[in-house]
C-alpha cells in the first residue's frame, strides 16, 4: 500500500534489443530474459523501506542481462572501428526524477552500476570516459573490473561489417579514410540489430524507474556516445507520468528526444501502450522504418511497447502474472 492508502499494480517490463531482421527465438535468448526479468521482479515482491524498489528491480534486470554474454551491453559489447570497446548506460528515479549515466566506459563488467553509484552518491548526473574509471575504482567493492576479450567470433562479426563500412557510416568512413566498399539495402539492413538492453518497472508504491545499457554501435568512431547515456533520449522516469526506455539508433532517438517525449503522452493521460506507439509512430515519421523500439509503463501500472522494426525481443512480469511473458514481436 502507498502512503494515501491507495495500492498499485506492480511488474517490470525489460526488452533485449530490436532488430529489422527476424530473431531467432533461441533457447539462450530465451533463457537470458527468462532469467533477468524472474530475478528482477523478486525486488518489487519485497517491501521497501527507502521506496528503492523499482530502481533495485531494473538495476538487476540490466546487470542480469549485461552479464548474460547474449546482448549487446556488458561483456559482450560491439567493437569501435578501432577495435576497442565503450559502454553507455544509465538510469533514473522516477520518485525524485534523479539520474545517473556513464558514457564511453571500459574495463567494468556492470556500467549500469556505476550509473547507478553516480545517481546515488555524487552531486552529477553524467560521467565519461577516464573519469568513469577512476569512480569506478573509487567506488571499489560495488563495481567489478572487467577485461573484455576480442574472442574469435566478435572479431569475425568485425571484419564482416567492416566490410560495408563506407556505406553505413559515410560520414564517418570519410573522416577515417577507409577503403570504397558497396552494399544493398538489404545487406546493410542485415547488420541493424539493435541489442541494447533495458527495463521499466513500477512498484507497489507507484513509483517508477527505467534503465538501460549498451556497447554502442558496431564500428562507431572511438569517443561516440549514444542514446543509453543520454536521460530523456534513451530513458526517463517520473512519478507524473511513468517510465520508459529506447532502443534503436541512438543519434535519432538523441534528435527527438524519445523517451522523454512518450513520457509527456503519458503526462497527458494517454496509456504506456497509446504513448509508445505515438512515438514509435514520430520516430518513423521523420526517420523512416527499421529505426527502433520503446518499452514504457504508465503511474496506473499498465505497459507498453511499440517498435518499427520487425522484431524487438521482451519479457514482462506483473503481480497479476507472475508467469514470465516472452515475446520477441516477429513472424
Amino acid at each position: 500500500m502507498s502512503s494515501n492508502g491507495k495500492s498499485f499494480d506492480f511488474g517490470i517490463l525489460i526488452h533485449g534489443g530490436a532488430s529489422v531482421e527476424k530473431i531467432k527465438k533461441t533457447d539462450e535468448i530465451t533463457r537470458s530474459l527468462k532469467s533477468a526479468v524472474s530475478y528482477s521482479f523478486d525486488f518489487l515482491k519485497r517491501s521497501s523501506s527507502n521506496n528503492a524498489a523499482a530502481v533495485d528491480s531494473v538495476e538487476a534486470a540490466v546487470v542480469s542481462m549485461e552479464d548474460s554474454g547474449v546482448f549487446n551491453a556488458g561483456i559482450s559489447s560491439s567493437l569501435t572501428i578501432d577495435k576497442t570497446i565503450e559502454m553507455d548506460a544509465s538510469i533514473m528515479n522516477g520518485r525524485d526524477i534523479s539520474a545517473g549515466s556513464i558514457g564511453m566506459a571500459t574495463g567494468i563488467k556492470n556500467p549500469i552500476k556505476v550509473a547507478r553509484q553516480i545517481m546515488e552518491r555524487t552531486d552529477h548526473v553524467m560521467i565519461a570516459s577516464d573519469g568513469v574509471t577512476k569512480l569506478s575504482n573509487l567506488f571499489g567493492y560495488a563495481i567489478e573490473g572487467y577485461s573484455h576479450e576480442l574472442n574469435e567470433k566478435k572479431m569475425n562479426e568485425y571484419s564482416r561489417l567492416l566490410k560495408n563500412f563506407r556505406t553505413k557510416w559515410k560520414k564517418n568512413s570519410k573522416l577515417m579514410m577507409m577503403l570504397s566498399s558497396k552494399a544493398s539495402q538489404e545487406e546493410k539492413n542485415r547488420h541493424q540489430h539493435y541489442s541494447t538492453v533495458g527495463a521499466v518497472a513500477i512498484d507497489r508504491d507507484g513509483n517508477v524507474a527505467s534503465a538501460v545499457s549498451s556497447g554502442g554501435i558496431w564500428l562507431k568512431m572511438p569517443g561516440r556516445i549514444g542514446d543509453s547515456a543520454i536521460i530523456g533520449s534513451g530513458i526517463y522516469a517520473d512519478n507524473k507520468s511513468g517510465a520508459t526506455c529506447a532502443t534503436g539508433y541512438g543519434e535519432y532517438a538523441m534528435r527527438l528526444c524519445l523517451c522523454k517525449y512518450a513520457c509527456d503522452q503519458m503526462q497527458l493521460k494517454n496509456s504506456a501502450r497509446l504513448s509508445s506507439k505515438k512515438s514509435v509512430d514520430m520516430l518513423t515519421k521523420r526517420f523512416g522504418k527499421n529505426t527502433g523500439g520503446i518499452i514504457a509503463v504508465d503511474i496506473k501500472g499498465r505497459f507498453g511497447i511499440a517498435y518499427n522494426t520487425r522484431s524487438m525481443s521482451t519479457a514482462l512480469i506483473t503481480n497479476k502474472n507472475q508467469k514470465p511473458t516472452i515475446a520477441f514481436g516477429c513472424d
